[in-house]
């Protein structure tokens, strides 16, 4: 059902996506959507965490491989490179969807948009304070938590990925550059 919502906000927006039709593409009854979901908000909420999450049901991102990998990363450019292919691959899944929620004319989405903000910059500023175990930065904690918020915003992913054209490895080395010419001494 998720696979299908997203398909349909990318295709149709949020306003033409509705329940009946994420069941049509879904194979199920509209009943099945409202009882996994209870609404096109929460369905679009989920979705949200399932892409940033990734595949299945993958532990929160603070808590999988590559955020334990980049923990353990014995120099800042290594955490750097890792943090920037790790975002670049979120960014991917996420990014049509927060896209898609950004051009909806709807207050609860609007929260949910702030929520999805609020929760990356603390993701950042979870990053910078493991950037920093090694070494110092360039910038104070909170100005380099803002910087990578920034930076690995899914607006300026959008913008160099779809409306510039570049793929998904050039996103990520220039993510990798742009971080560490900011942060790094």
């Amino acid at each position: 059902m998720l696979e299908a919502a997203g398909r349909l906000l990318a295709e149709r927006g949020y306003a033409g996506t509705t329940i009946a039709a994420v069941a049509r593409e879904a194979g199920v009854a509209p009943e099945t959507v409202y009882a996994a979901f209870r609404n096109k908000r929460t369905l679009v909420g989920e979705l949200v965490r399932a892409s940033v999450r990734g595949a299945g049901s993958a532990p929160p991102a603070s808590e999988q491989a590559g955020a334990r990998a980049l923990a353990a990363a014995p120099t800042q450019v290594d955490q750097i490179r890792l943090f920037a292919g790790d975002v670049s691959a979120r960014l991917e899944r996420v990014g049509p969807v927060l896209e898609t929620l950004a051009s909806a004319a709807d207050p609860e989405l609007a929260q949910l948009r702030a929520n999805v903000d609020r929760d990356r910059l603390e993701g950042m500023r979870r990053f910078v304070a493991a950037l920093e175990r090694p070494g110092p930065l360039r910038l104070d904690a909170a100005a380099a938590a803002e910087t990578v918020w920034a930076l690995a915003s899914p607006e300026l992913h959008t913008l160099l990925r779809s409306r510039r054209g570049w793929p998904p490895e050039r996103y990520a080395a220039w993510l990798e550059e742009m971080l560490a010419a900011a942060l790094l001494r």
